[in-house]
């Protein structure tokens, strides 16, 4: 009778074991030391709902430890490809194609199952808290006690750190109607204006980088001594505010003609930077997808007066409102106030293949025979 009406009886239990047979064909195919990773976003951002890869090896951390940093990006991307096991080739997996979230959500995964469940040695950044603390622990902010203990802050005598249980960290439950992309619709002097900007992965902002780097290059060394001078003078002159002893005399000043030169390029740089950032988020412009156009060529579309920056802050409030990935509030011991406190955290790239890279203790059972 269903079969009449057009339903498809389905038995529930054969359901499951089918799924549990994809299981289990995909572990018995899986090479020898590859393990399925399971992100928290189940395939609704960028990274596929389960893949499977293995440990770094020595070729790796080596080339980690040879990249300039400003090349790191890119060969993450490349060494984390290498890593995965993709055994579709029409269906290649590329981290480039993650959200950054995702990319550290996987190396945090990685942490736990081959190292430990602690990410140690993190550098901790005094909260106003911590502040009022030092301030009442040594007689009050005007004192030389507490001046002498912010300058070694400051200037990273003093390194409070802390570590992290990263078993114990928390993730968003993404919901099955999740949504990545958002659709601007307003009238502009009579004309329907409709653009639709979608969230950028990792390899995206990878290429938004090389490509403000290719541009600003020549500027960039250009003006880097000077910039560094004009920091340097303003970080000076701030801390002669708060009453400490500095020789501003002894600091090389900037002839004012370079001054607005520098400026000049600081002000086209952000404009620059800008209209990429605009640019790399757009996926449809008046019903035309950008669908396989460069960045560029997305740059000239970015720049269209119709699409005003204000529209494109909106959708990125809204883009900042979604919630996948590490829940950033932890809880952790503040290494200043030497107490249990709740705190945000935010996990860098950069930290934790260094903890990879040089990993304190891996949790496993090691004895001599």
């Amino acid at each position: 009778m269903a079969e009449e009406y057009g339903t498809k009886m389905t038995n529930p239990n054969m359901v499951s074991f089918e799924d549990a047979q994809k299981v289990y064909e995909e572990v018995r195919k899986a090479p020898p030391g590859y393990v399925n990773i399971k992100l928290s976003t189940r395939g609704k951002v960028g990274a596929p709902e389960s893949f499977w890869i293995r440990d770094f090896i020595p070729e790796d951390l080596a080339t980690m430890a040879t990249t300039p940093e400003n090349d790191m990006p890119i060969k993450v991307v490349e060494i984390l490809d290498s890593m995965i096991w993709n055994p579709d080739p029409n269906n290649v997996i590329s981290v480039k194609n993650f959200h950054e979230k995702e990319v550290i959500e996987t190396l945090l995964d990685l942490y736990e199952i081959f190292y430990t469940t602690i990410f140690p040695d993190q550098t901790w950044t005094p909260t106003e808290d911590d502040i009022e603390y030092l301030a009442k622990q040594y007689g009050g902010k005007n004192s030389d006690a507490f001046r002498t203990q912010m300058r070694a802050l400051e200037d990273g005598e003093w390194k409070p750190k802390f570590d992290l249980d990263i078993s114990k960290l928390e993730y968003f439950e993404v919901p099955d109607d999740f949504k990545t992309s958002v659709r601007v619709k307003k009238n502009i002097a009579g004309e329907d204006v409709n653009i639709k900007f979608s969230l950028p992965k990792y390899g995206d902002f990878i290429t938004l980088k090389f490509f403000i780097d290719e541009m600003y290059r020549k500027e960039d060394n250009r003006f880097r001594r000077i910039g560094e001078i004009i920091k340097f003078r303003e970080d000076a002159k701030q801390r002669i505010m708060n009453n400490e002893n500095i020789n501003l005399a002894g600091i090389p000043d900037v002839p004012q003609n370079e001054y607005e030169e520098y400026k000049k390029y600081e002000e086209e740089k952000v404009a620059f930077t800008m209209t990429a950032t605009k640019a790399l988020y757009i996926e449809e412009f008046q019903g035309v997808s950008l669908a396989g156009k460069t960045l560029a060529e997305k740059m000239e579309v970015a720049r269209d007066p119709r699409i005003t920056y204000s529209l494109f802050q909106q959708a990125q409030t809204l883009f900042d409102k979604l919630n996948f990935g590490y829940k950033e509030e932890i809880t952790v011991f503040d290494p200043i106030q030497q107490k249990v406190v709740n705190r945000n955290y935010t996990f860098q790239l950069s930290d934790l293949l260094q903890a990879i890279s040089n990993p304190r203790d891996i949790e496993a059972d090691l004895s001599f025979e």
